[in-house]
């Protein structure tokens, strides 16, 4: 898929339970300078390689640069960032129990946070960042992501299957069932839920299926022509004070001002897609 100077690759099948797509980005900084870098909280992780110089990262009321290798902890609050230059970088988008195996310590030591991948990879890094360097064309940037990543497969302990299907089932009802709901219809007890989604994906229940559950409430908005009072109902909310205050604690905002901007926010709308 390609979207101005942004492309989507998707990975080797053999990858596809962990990796769900490769986004290249080529921006010109006369362009960057003009958009809006806004990256929403989500409900899978990304691993960041840039090619250029990194971009700042608004922390508070100061900006600060982003390591220019790093993978990104799950987020519970939008992230603004700053290009000072052209942006070249490719975003690694991890399935939401993707990235847990290729790491040495818990993802949830991250969260609103991102590590450094030298600390991860050490010298295969290195070895990786040279040859996406030398590659001229995107395919054979995209084969050498394949192979590194293929290759750390080799290393790595399997995702739990019950783990998978509890993260699928989550999504196929919007994260709008409780924990003790979902517990039901499984069959498995709470704690044991609590413990294979902590453990595969690094944040607790509540937190992710809140993160589904927005994610499908953005994507209603962004398909436009429906009310935000039917786009509340269609997502499982039927107390509004409850869907605006939950939009509002993890956006930032109102949804009502969200859906106001929501065609400006060109980086969120092809980023998290």
């Amino acid at each position: 898929m390609q979207h101005g100077y942004l492309q989507k690759l998707l990975p080797d099948p053999s990858l596809r339970d962990y990796i769900r797509f490769y986004t290249f980005v080529d921006i010109p900084f006369q362009q960057a300078s003009q958009m809006n870098f806004l990256v929403m909280p989500a409900s899978h992780t990304r691993m960041i390689l840039f090619f250029g110089t990194p971009s700042l990262q608004k922390l508070e009321s100061r900006f600060e640069q982003v390591d220019a290798y790093s993978v990104t902890g799950f987020s519970s609050k939008p992230h603004l960032f700053l290009p000072t230059q052209a942006v070249q970088q490719v975003m690694i988008h991890f399935t939401p129990w993707g990235v847990q195996p290729f790491l040495d310590f818990p993802l949830s030591e991250i969260t609103d946070s991102r590590a450094q991948l030298n600390h991860v990879f050490q010298h295969e890094l290195d070895a990786l960042c040279q040859e996406l360097h030398r590659a001229i064309h995107i395919i054979y940037k995209k084969q050498a992501l394949d192979s590194f990543f293929s290759a750390q497969l080799q290393r790595v302990r399997l995702i739990d299957d019950r783990a998978k299907s509890i993260t699928q089932y989550i999504f196929q009802t919007h994260g709008s069932l409780r924990l003790s709901h979902l517990s039901k219809e499984l069959f498995i007890g709470e704690r044991t839920l609590q413990r294979l989604i902590h453990n595969s994906i690094g944040i607790n229940y509540k937190f992710f299926a809140t993160l589904v559950r927005l994610e499908h409430v953005r994507t209603l908005i962004n398909k436009g022509n429906t009310s935000l009072t039917d786009i509340a109902l269609r997502a499982g909310y039927f107390d509004q004070a409850h869907f605006i205050h939950e939009f509002q604690s993890v956006y930032g905002e109102s949804p009502s001002a969200f859906l106001k901007k929501q065609q400006k926010l060109v980086w969120d709308h092809v980023n998290t897609r």
